[in-house]
């Protein structure tokens, strides 16, 4: 009796040195956990669901004495919860993803997820205070204090709030923020890598220039070669790929799934080879308007889930992989590009190898 589902093994990354159980420890020893197997199908997901990525610093936060603070803008002020309610609320719908999801020690990449969040606009929160004055950028604190460095920090140029649609979340899927997902309010940045979604917001200052922080300067950042010489690039928006993610027993054979996102386009195409890239066929595809009503919830930075139908291959081991296309005709590069080098925004085919089994 064949299983109901079949394991798409890495073909890089830690869960293949280390084995599935091996690689959910050392996560968590770093303060991360994938999304378990179960939740990589689908559209949305819950707060339960959802991956982890943080610095083990879970604060317990008082929403009623709560506050976020503003400063550096054309008036300082501060907002309690009720007075961020009261502000005209937005609903989105995007993918969060650790920037460094799927590079080549984590190739497993589930470490993203997707969720309607809902919250007044980051810049809606500024004009509250009377506008940005002369700040041009912003730094996004948050509450979990840990190490010499203090709470987490991120910092964004006010034309990358206006250009993502940035919220202070303060829900997730309608409810409440849990205390992992940053209650009681988060920046949630569509397009942006999820380093930006500051947990446990406290405190958001104006500037003049852009912030210079641990980890905008030091930790989030590739190289990339410019006249010949590698310079530093922090990493930021979220581009092209996609992933499969589940092989699942149907009758007749199994059902391949995934994900197709970034690029800040829509997904026009995404085709899935089984034989290690000699042969393409192509997806079925779903949008989340297919769930959601999209004049309510802002979805431009949602992903698109694909489908594809393996009639009854013969048993033995297969190379699996997909590419996406945006509506610009742009693909889903195969290699990471060679101007490039770290380890975030890693758009290339993530290969995957499984054993189909003897019935």
């Amino acid at each position: 009796m064949p299983p109901d589902e079949l394991d798409l093994q890495p073909l890089e990354g830690m869960a293949r040195w280390l084995g599935p159980t091996l690689e959910r420890l050392v996560f968590r020893a770093l303060s991360m956990e994938e999304q378990a197997r179960g939740a990589q199908r689908g559209l949305l997901h819950s707060q339960e669901a959802f991956f982890r990525r943080d610095r083990h610093a879970h604060p317990e936060i008082d929403g009623e004495a709560w506050r976020l603070e503003l400063t550096g803008f054309a008036a300082a002020r501060t907002f309690s919860l009720g007075d961020l309610r009261a502000l005209p609320q937005r609903a989105v719908a995007c993918v969060a993803e650790c920037a460094g999801n799927g590079n080549h020690l984590m190739g497993s990449a589930g470490l993203m997820g997707q969720a309607v969040w809902e919250g007044p606009t980051a810049t809606g929160v500024i004009e509250a205070c009377g506008g940005a004055g002369a700040a041009t950028h912003l730094c996004f604190r948050g509450a979990d204090t840990l190490g010499p460095r203090g709470g987490y920090h991120y910092g964004l140029s006010i034309e990358e709030l206006e250009r993502s649609g940035a919220i202070v979340a303060l829900t997730h899927g309608g409810e409440p923020l849990s205390r992992a997902r940053g209650f009681p309010a988060r920046l949630v940045v569509p397009g942006v890598y999820a380093m930006s979604y500051v947990k446990w917001l406290t405190r958001i200052e104006g500037l003049i220039e852009r912030h210079r922080g641990f980890y905008n300067d030091v930790l989030y950042n590739n190289r990339r070669r410019v006249d010949g010489r590698w310079i530093k690039e922090q990493a930021r928006w979220i581009s092209l790929k996609s992933v499969l993610t589940r092989c699942v027993r149907v009758e007749g054979g199994w059902e391949l799934y995934g994900w197709a996102w970034g690029g800040g386009e829509p997904i026009a195409k995404v085709e899935v080879t089984v034989d290690g890239g000699k042969t393409w066929q192509e997806a079925r595809l779903r949008t989340v308007g297919d769930v959601l009503d999209t004049e309510q919830v802002d979805a431009r930075r949602a992903w698109t889930e694909f489908c594809w139908r393996w009639s009854d291959p013969a048993p033995g081991a297969y190379l699996l992989t997909s590419r996406a296309f945006d509506a610009t005709g742009r693909m889903q590069p195969e290699r990471e590009p060679p101007d490039v080098r770290g380890h975030y925004d890693q758009v290339r085919w993530k290969w995957r190898r499984v054993v189909v089994p003897v019935d």
